[in-house]
């Protein structure tokens, strides 16, 4: 509209100024205007017939405005996508089947709410003792029950791991107990715990990594490598529980947990720099092995030597990869011992 507008005044200026010259013709035979007052009127008759243009175009604007049609668009409703639940790979456990070849060292299930688990875990005879965060969307549950506290040992407690927007992940007991019950292991003695978690997590599935149960009893990752009862000392006094219980340990400990025996399990918060290792290897889907522990024994504090506890809980772990993460066993020990200083 505002282009048919100065289209309008431009030819009409034109016309204007054709009939202005007209008027000046010497050849007509009369005597002509002054130059100066004739321009004078033109001017003014220009203006007079410009303003009634405008009113003229101004009318036609109005008048199409009335016209117009206003068009209302619909958004669409808005459409929640549904996030297809996971598809499981692994074996789904079966309770009391045959003693397999090779044991899961996790067990995988669907993802869950962190409020409502421990809600669940606590209906199904667990203790909830921390909830730690590890990585970015990576939170761990370290529970115990009656069960695993009676073997008095690393069996204590177990790790549960909740993977944001994917699953949960649980350390399998009869893995971890074949490992550091040794001979005292006998397969299928956790039927109780199993079947609790059951209860917490519904269906749960093997994972990729897995080991033979009978070489878990003496395991080591390589020759020249640590065993079991390798440990390393991080404390030693008769304050040992003071320590951790209060002062540092409110900064550096997730959880304490006396064992029947009198000893006590100690979970460690380890520092954010430390945790990344576990993105070094691509191994952030096991997060649940840690917070790493130490056990207090009387005047004693010691914890596993992490070329063990790390290669045993990650039993896919090559070499290359082991080299990867050269520096983490010395960084975990050093996060360790500050909690006792």
């Amino acid at each position: 509209m505002f282009a048919l507008f100065f289209t309008y005044l431009q030819a009409d200026v034109s016309l204007g100024q054709t009939k202005a010259e007209s008027t000046a013709d010497p050849g007509l035979g009369f005597k002509t205007q002054d130059p100066k007052v004739s321009k004078i009127i033109s001017l003014e008759e220009e203006n007079e017939r410009l303003k009634e243009k405008v009113k003229e175009l101004e009318a036609q604007i109005e008048t199409l405005k009335e016209d117009d049609v206003t068009v209302e668009v619909k958004s669409e409703p808005s459409v929640k996508v549904e996030v297809p639940p996971k598809v499981f790979k692994g074996a789904k456990l079966v309770i009391g089947g045959k003693v397999p070849k090779k044991l899961s060292t996790y067990y995988a299930a669907r993802l869950q709410n962190i409020d409502d688990l421990k809600q669940k875990l606590e209906a199904n005879g667990f203790e909830v003792l921390a909830v730690t965060p590890i990585l970015k969307g990576k939170t761990v549950l370290s529970i115990t029950n009656d069960e695993l506290l009676q073997t008095n040992t690393w069996m204590a407690a177990l790790h549960l791991l909740v993977n944001e927007g994917n699953e949960i992940r649980v350390q399998n007991p009869s893995y971890f107990g074949a490992a550091y019950l040794q001979d005292k292991y006998k397969y299928g003695q956790f039927t109780k715990t199993l079947k609790a978690l059951q209860a917490v997590l519904g269906d749960m599935y093997e994972v990729d990594e897995k080991y033979a149960l009978d070489d878990l009893p003496k395991y080591q990752f390589m020759f020249g490598m640590p065993y079991l009862n390798d440990t390393i000392k991080v404390g030693e006094g008769d304050d040992l529980l003071a320590k951790v219980a209060g002062g540092n340990g409110n900064k550096y400990v997730a959880y304490t947990l006396k064992l029947p025996n009198g000893n006590v399990l100690v979970g460690h918060k380890l520092r954010n720099i430390t945790n990344k290792f576990l993105q070094k290897i691509e191994a952030e889907r096991d997060a649940n092995i840690l917070p790493y522990e130490s056990m207090i024994k009387g005047k004693k504090a010691v914890m596993l030597d992490p070329k063990f506890y790390l290669a045993l809980s990650i039993p896919q772990l090559s070499m290359s990869e082991f080299m990867k993460i050269a520096s983490a066993p010395g960084e975990i020990e050093k996060d360790v011992k500050r909690a006792y200083q």
